[in-house]
């Protein structure tokens, strides 16, 4: 596969051909099994999902009245009511899941999304790729609408969805305002840009049981 240059790739993109990839989908399911695992008194006491708020959450009328705010929305690191998902070793999160074995099996997805962006970009070799947020979005759960914008730069998310078609990520074209709305197959990648001067509003919302490992 012909290595692409990151300056032609438009500010959101999916990577259908990584999706495909059955070798990332498996380290993937062995990381989603560890997030179980490590998170099932959680899931089973402390996680309360709610369609209905996720579904207003994450709504074209909910960022309609924040962007008539004014306000930006950082994201879960800053404000944390804005999400309803289980997060795990996030140290700047109180109510995060730690798990060693979870870290050990993201570490191989991670070592694995590493090459193949040193392979798949131009200049890859030089790119640094540092994991970020790593949720399970459990049905009812959800992330609503945010930018990202303190910590600019090319964004990562791998997801992997028990149910394809029932979760979601939304977005708002920051051209031209367009709402999109792009539904979850088994294995997603997205790459998109965080921009502080024009700003990516996003959202995620789920009615399945959804895992999500982020980079930057």
């Amino acid at each position: 596969m012909e290595a692409r240059d990151l300056a032609g790739i438009r500010v959101y993109e999916e990577l259908e051909d990584w999706s495909r990839d059955a070798e990332l989908l498996e380290l993937v399911r062995t990381c989603v099994e560890a997030q179980r695992e490590a998170a099932e008194p959680v899931f089973r006491t402390a996680f309360h999902g709610d369609l209905a708020a996720g579904e207003a959450a994450v709504s074209e009328e909910a960022l309609r009245e924040i962007l008539a705010s004014g306000r930006d929305v950082h994201g879960i690191s800053k404000e944390r009511h804005i999400s309803n998902v289980i997060v795990f070793n996030a140290a700047n999160i109180a109510d995060a899941v730690r798990s060693q074995e979870v870290r050990s099996t993201r570490e191989r997805v991670d070592e694995a999304v590493a090459e193949r962006i040193h392979s798949s970009f131009q200049g890859g070799g030089k790119l640094t790729v540092t994991s970020s947020g790593h949720f399970w979005y459990p049905p009812g759960a959800y992330m609503a609408w945010h930018t990202n914008s303190g910590a600019p730069g090319w964004r990562m998310y791998v997801s992997y969805a028990e149910e394809p078609g029932r979760s979601f990520f939304r977005y708002r074209e920051p051209g031209s305002g367009e709402i999109v709305t792009s539904r979850d197959d088994r294995l997603n990648v997205r790459l998109f840009e965080i921009r502080a001067d024009r700003p990516l509003w996003h959202a995620v919302f789920s009615d399945t049981h959804r895992f999500s490992l982020g980079y930057v």
